[in-house]
């Protein structure tokens, strides 16, 4: 199938000192993604199939095309969502924090979300449930220019750190600084959205936090010193960076709908595989997707620091009790303000092999 992006989409790149973006494409940006939405709603609600006789699925990404959503372009680059029987259209969002609204509201099939971000969906009674680790581990960082002093978190007092406005970001944030004994009320953080590394490089901000050390982290360390502090290090226990998110209630209620998720986990599963069994497969499905965002070199790198991250096998699958024990975490720092059954949010269940 042909991939239907939005053209004019922000994207995770580096804009060099002196260069703005005008708002005028912000505002772009945002019609161009309502209608991706309102498109891909109808094109969910008024076919079965496409012309190819593939289950049409509107997934909505976490950010523009990059090297995290490897799996998902490899799979599309080599034709495993078609042999899976699915046709898939992948949308950029207008926020970073549209994913699990717009699943809930039925308004996308499936989104690429995070799971502290899925906790605090399911605390607010959204309608979302994770059916897939796409990226298992942490990737989250604080990064600063080296010239800046910032070596430890110790040293955030009375700087301002520039956040991309994910719920999890903030409450997070604050208890690094507690953790470190900084008052969090001492720093100040302004919300630049997807423009994390820009921020950083025209000196808005003295340091970023949300900072994928596998995407901004290698892009900005091939230009420059700067120092890449994961969160993991700073005392955040390890989650699943990103995830898979559906809506629980359709796939209850409707079995069409449980049914195409399933395909599309075989689809993405196989572009894992191979995307692990030869990069160069990686990178071929992702250079154009990411055209005009990356140098080529680096784009290489971050594809092999996001490869280094995938299990080779039982792609997806979650614990329930790591889940339970985030959530457990969250509460009890403050991440979340009412105790969550993390297992809940959660399953298995829509993997390959599952019930097998």
């Amino acid at each position: 199938m042909t991939h239907t992006s939005t053209s004019a989409a922000p994207r995770r790149t580096v804009t060099r000192p002196g260069v703005t973006r005008p708002g005028v494409r912000m505002v772009a940006i945002a019609a161009a993604a309502v209608l991706a939405l309102t498109g891909c709603q109808a094109a969910s609600d008024d076919a079965d199939t496409t012309e190819t006789g593939a289950a049409p699925v509107s997934v909505l990404l976490d950010w523009s095309p990059n090297p995290d959503h490897v799996a998902l372009y490899t799979a599309q680059h080599t034709g495993a969502y078609g042999d899976a029987g699915v046709d898939v259209t992948f949308m950029t969002p207008a926020n970073t924090a549209d994913a699990a609204r717009e699943v809930s509201l039925g308004r996308a099939d499936l989104a690429i979300s995070y799971e502290p971000d899925t906790l605090i969906a399911a605390e607010q009674g959204l309608d979302v449930i994770s059916v897939a680790a796409l990226i298992p581990t942490s990737l989250t960082s604080l990064i600063a220019r080296t010239e800046s002093g910032i070596t430890t978190a110790a040293d955030l007092e009375g700087r301002t750190v520039g956040l991309s406005g994910l719920a999890s970001q903030q409450p997070t944030l604050d208890f690094i600084a507690r953790e470190a004994g900084v008052d969090p009320g001492s720093i100040s953080t302004p919300n630049v959205q997807q423009s994390l590394n820009q921020a950083l490089l025209t000196d808005q901000v003295d340091a970023i936090f949300g900072a994928f050390r596998n995407i901004e982290g290698v892009e900005l360390t091939a230009q420059g010193d700067v120092v890449v502090l994961p969160a993991t290090e700073l005392g955040v226990p390890d989650y699943a960076e990103l995830v898979i998110i559906a809506n629980p209630t359709r796939l209850a209620d409707d079995a069409d709908y449980a049914e195409r998720v399933r395909h599309f986990l075989a689809g993405t599963a196989e572009g894992q595989a191979a995307a692990l069994r030869d990069r160069q497969v990686a990178i071929d499905a992702l250079t154009p997707e990411t055209q005009g965002s990356y140098d080529p070199d680096i784009l290489e790198m971050m594809i092999d620091a996001t490869l280094e991250l995938l299990p080779e096998d039982d792609f997806g699958r979650q614990s329930d009790e790591d889940w339970a024990a985030y959530a457990r975490w969250m509460y009890q720092n403050g991440l979340l303000e009412t105790e969550v059954d993390g297992a809940a949010a959660t399953t298995n269940d829509y993997l390959p092999g599952a019930g097998d």
